[in-house]
């Protein structure tokens, strides 16, 4: 499979919601309202949320045009087929309310690009796309002067926490284990 990766930037709004909304979870529609923006959310949404019928699709369009929510898009044939939602550790709120402190403790003045999520449409899975969209985030973030690149794998072999990333995905791409966290783990390449 020959794949085009691209930096996701606000013309690519219309590519990016018609996967969400149409090719990322054809296998698995009760996903299908996430829009990747989890590791975004603050607690006030569930107010601001009642009684809207989409209103996540709605913040996605908003967060992505106003360059919040970051990460990059994987196109064979000129339609999408994958996407890795990466972005500075600090952007993410999920990472600085999480429940579990060791995963959000602080590095310093060291610049961290965080990898929170990967989704590949079901027919293009077990092709390396994956690994494509994890090497660019890595060569990207060191262009742009990061320190290191930081993955949150699980160590479970579980369909439903594999959007993470695997253990052994980032293993290929020259991650190590920076700590472990239960079964979860804490993975970083350093630039």
């Amino acid at each position: 499979m020959t794949l085009d990766i691209r930096r996701l930037t606000p013309d690519l709004l219309d590519d990016y919601l018609y996967f969400f909304d149409h090719v990322a979870f054809t296998d698995h529609p009760e996903w299908s309202q996430c829009y990747c923006l989890a590791f975004h959310f603050e607690p006030v949404w569930d107010a601001e949320d009642a009684g809207r019928d989409k209103p996540w699709r709605e913040r996605a369009a908003r967060f992505v045009r106003e360059g919040k929510v970051q990460g990059y898009l994987a196109y064979s044939d000129g339609k999408v087929v994958g996407w890795c939602n990466a972005n500075d550790k600090g952007n993410y709120a999920a990472l600085r309310h999480n429940v579990n402190p060791e995963l959000l403790t602080e590095d310093g003045n060291e610049k961290v690009k965080s990898v929170v999520c990967f989704l590949v449409a079901p027919d293009a899975r077990g092709q390396g796309v994956a690994t494509k969209l994890l090497e660019r985030v890595c060569a990207d973030a060191e262009a742009d002067g990061y320190d290191f690149v930081e993955g949150y794998p699980t160590g479970e072999r579980d369909m439903y926490a594999a959007h993470h990333g695997t253990v052994t995905l980032f293993e290929k791409c020259g991650f190590v284990v920076h700590k472990k966290l239960g079964n979860d783990c804490v993975m970083r390449k350093y630039l």
